[in-house]
């Protein structure tokens, strides 16, 4: 009869256990610093729309007074504007960045100008977030619109603008103008 043969247990780890175990931990460390790193840039657009989305006001109450809306920044006094976080000003242009024809009486664009070089060098050159577009409706109220500023070279790419933000380019938005945005 023969007797049957035992393995000697191996306790310690081998090799390629010890090559891809702690690449796996690297691995895992990397993707949860992105979804960290990708959280603070989320927020920080967030807090500049919230803060843009405060020069609604302004531009409402000028529209319902003159029954236009401002055709310069100092109609709304806009170099009063305090920014915070990334938003570093506000620009106002009568009608809507990149639409020449656009109705100047009818249609004003905020642009949002951002600084994130605190988020990498692949941020350093983005002047430009978001643009807020106001557009009086024949019952003079105004419909905003939030969107990514696809007019200026160097403007903040539309998969960082918060849900409020819709696509400038009208994807998955049938009528290509984008979202409107509840008042408060």
């Amino acid at each position: 009869m023969k007797k049957p043969q035992t393995r000697n247990r191996q306790w310690g780890l081998t090799t390629s256990e010890m090559i891809v175990y702690p690449m796996i931990v690297v691995v895992l460390i990397g993707v949860a610093f992105g979804f960290f790193h990708n959280s603070r840039i989320d927020d920080a657009v967030s807090a500049a729309v919230d803060l843009g989305l405060e020069q609604q006001a302004i531009i409402e109450e000028y529209f319902d007074t003159y029954g236009e809306m401002p055709q310069s920044e100092a109609d709304i006094n806009l170099s009063s504007f305090i920014p915070e976080g990334i938003l570093i000003g506000m620009d106002y242009r009568a009608g809507e960045l990149g639409v020449p024809a656009a109705d100047k009486l009818r249609i004003g664009t905020l642009r949002a100008l951002v600084d994130m070089t605190e988020f990498g060098t692949r941020f350093e050159d983005i002047e430009s977030g978001f643009l807020l577009i106001a557009r009086a409706q024949d019952d003079d109220t105004i419909k905003w619109d939030c969107v990514a500023d696809v007019v200026t070279v160097d403007a903040l790419g539309r998969r960082y603008l918060p849900e409020t933000c819709s696509r400038a380019d009208g994807d998955g938005d049938e009528e290509g103008d984008g979202e409107e945005l509840e008042e408060e």
